[in-house]
């Protein structure tokens, strides 16, 4: 049975299977009376032997649906090379991989059967020792144009866009990434992040971060591949407020 493309839903009958591949990533799947098995493969020369797989018993429903999703923590990316003059505004881009999620029938958070993390990403914390939270390790790459580097299909180009309204010039250093408010999206072979707007206003006055669609970014018509994980606006304004206190305590 020869690899199938990963995105998208499928429809097995009880008793077939397939592989799923997308760069190195390839995920065996076998469709039974009422469940499925999975397993992880290292490649799709052989057939895999799915007793050795992980069963799940969803009833009677066909259907399967794979799809990305952005890392299950914030990202903090070092971005100390990165420097915004008063009344200057940054644009830049960043690669976030990514992850595989699985739903049976359809796509919503109770259907979700298993969470696969492609690329290990290195544990941080963000923020002082008792006031901050866990994250992930994003590095410190960041590109100037989305065409810099070619990403892969289990990556995601992140558009950050810094304004800064501030007096002083504005060190960037450590930025958190809150990807957990983020929607995916599908732009012609690139799938690209919400994009991030923060507005920098000073070291002691309340700034403000949002994340956006955009045309320039997105396309005329951008596909929704995965909505955020957190789409409380509410929990949104809040988060936003927090993210901004603990980004700015380590300016220059």
């Amino acid at each position: 049975m020869g690899a199938k493309p990963i995105f998208g839903k499928h429809q097995l009958m009880p008793g077939e299977h397939r592989i799923f591949t997308a760069d190195n990533f390839s995920l065996g799947v076998k469709r039974t009376k009422e469940g499925w098995l999975m397993l992880l493969i290292p490649g799709t020369e052989n057939e895999p032997d799915y007793s050795e797989g992980d069963y799940f018993q969803t009833g009677k429903s066909n259907s399967l649906h794979i799809l990305p999703a952005l890392p299950e923590k914030p990202l903090v990316f070092k971005g100390s090379k990165l420097h915004v003059s008063t009344g200057q505004k940054l644009t830049f881009f960043l690669t976030i991989p990514l992850s595989v999620q699985i739903y049976f029938s359809k796509v919503q958070q109770e259907n979700l059967l298993k969470e696969y993390s492609v690329t290990r990403l290195s544990d941080s914390w963000f923020g002082e020792a008792f006031s901050g939270e866990p994250a992930f390790a994003l590095g410190e790459d960041f590109y100037m144009s989305p065409e810099d580097k070619k990403t892969s299909s289990l990556e995601a180009i992140c558009p950050v866009t810094i304004y800064n309204n501030s007096p002083g010039v504005l060190v960037v250093q450590r930025l958190i990434i809150r990807v957990e408010n983020m929607t995916l999206y599908q732009n012609e072979d690139n799938i690209v992040s919400s994009s991030l707007l923060i507005e920098y206003k000073g070291k002691d006055v309340i700034s403000s971060a949002s994340y956006h669609y955009s045309k320039i970014f997105h396309g005329e018509k951008a596909e929704i591949l995965a909505k955020p994980r957190n789409e409380s606006s509410k929990n949104l304004l809040n988060l936003n407020f927090h993210f901004i206190r603990n980004i700015y305590k380590h300016e220059l």
